[in-house]
Formats: structure tokens, C-alpha cells, sequence
């Protein structure tokens, strides 16, 4: 998981207007994608809240920003830092079950969630298709990934002198990918529903409704 100390929470709480309007960009084609997701899970739910998990929430700011858009929901977050998971838990919105976990052992039984979401987080993972099909097996309808779209994403960081060593790449990175590069792995994995973009980043919304799955 990424360390929220040197990433996710210094990319949330930088003050420059850019950089946040990129942002709250990401977090409403994010939102909805998910509203997609509820709309699909609603069917048949008989009035029950949606249960929708975040793996690898870091500090919890994307399911702040869901539970204020939306309703309807059980929210969830894992991650694998106590640090995050401890900022999460007073800044975070009330209500949320917060758990200590890794994105390639979640603490799930199989098809859990109607809509499970991994953002900015395959990326950072030494193996990040065997977390995928962790996140798919604790999916049961709508899983939703981004990851940065190079070279769109390193350039981004070098027009605001960020990473200036490294050419504008997150060194804590482990994976590079083209937006068509990622896609066409992920297809060659799972049933990619559709494919949006919100610069610097590419999401996928794979439909894992069990019937690819066998």
C-alpha cells in the first residue's frame, strides 16, 4: 500500500488550486461510477444500505467525499497503514467501518460487496494483478480501479516542479502504465465495463456479477 505520510495525504491536503481541481475532477467521475454501481446493486436490495468498500483508502478522503454525495451506503475502508487508518477514523465520515488489511489478503468472505473500489493503489504493489483478483473475489457486482495514465501523469507533476529527479514519476511507484497499456492487461483479466478518463488518471469499471467467473 502506498505511505500516506509521503503520498495520499500530502496529495489531498496540497493547497495549490490546480492540483485540487484535479481532484475533486477525480472524485466526482468517481462518484459517479459508484452511483452506476448502487443503481445495480438496488435492484432487488429490498431498502438495504449498499455495502461499498474502498481497498486501500488511505486516509479515507474518497469515501468522505461518496458519503456526501450519496446515500444509501455502508461504507468500508482498508488499508495497511494504522497511521492512515488512525487519520481516517477522526476526519473520516461517521458510520464507516475501518479495517487493517492488505489489497492482496482482504479480510472478506467471497462476494461481499456490491461495489469495491482500489484507486491509486495497483500502482504501488509488487504484484498488483494478484490483488485484483483479490478484489474481484470479494466483488459482486461493480469493481472500480484507477491508476495513473503515463506520461500525462509525470508530466502533470512537472509543470508543479514535484519530482523534478525522477521526471515527474512517483518513485514510489512500481508500475508504469499507459492508459491503452493497463487496459488491455486488465481486459486480458477481467470484464472491463467501461473506461473513463480524468486526467492525469485512467478508471476501469469491471462488471464482476459472477457470471465470468465460473
Amino acid at each position: 500500500m502506498p505511505d500516506p505520510a509521503s503520498g495520499n495525504l500530502h496529495k489531498h491536503t496540497n493547497p495549490n488550486a490546480a492540483h485540487q481541481w484535479l481532484l475533486r475532477h477525480f472524485h466526482h467521475r468517481v462518484t459517479d461510477l459508484v452511483r452506476q454501481g448502487l443503481s445495480r446493486a438496488a435492484l432487488g436490495a429490498e431498502g438495504q444500505p449498499v455495502r461499498v468498500l474502498d481497498a486501500g483508502c488511505g486516509e479515507g478522503f474518497v469515501l468522505r467525499h461518496l458519503a456526501g454525495a450519496l446515500s444509501g451506503i455502508a461504507l468500508y475502508g482498508v488499508d495497511a497503514r494504522f497511521d492512515a487508518l488512525a487519520w481516517a477514523r477522526g476526519r473520516g465520515p461517521g458510520g464507516t467501518v475501518w479495517v487493517t488489511g492488505d489489497a492482496g489478503r482482504l479480510p472478506f468472505p467471497d462476494r461481499s460487496f456490491p461495489v469495491v473500489l482500489c484507486l491509486e493503489v495497483l500502482e504501488h504493489l509488487e504484484r498488483p494483478w494478484d490483488a485484483l483478483e483479490e478484489l474481484r473475489r470479494v466483488c459482486s457486482g461493480t469493481l472500480i480501479v484507477s491508476v495513473p495514465n503515463q506520461p500525462f501523469f509525470s508530466l502533470a507533476n512537472l509543470t508543479r516542479g514535484k519530482n523534478p529527479s525522477t521526471l515527474g514519476e512517483d518513485p514510489e511507484h512500481r508500475s508504469h502504465w499507459r492508459a491503452a497499456t493497463f487496459i488491455r492487461a486488465l481486459r486480458s483479466r477481467a470484464p472491463v465495463d467501461r473506461v473513463t478518463y480524468s486526467f492525469p488518471w485512467v478508471i476501469a469499471t469491471v462488471r464482476d456479477d459472477g457470471a465470468s467467473r465460473g
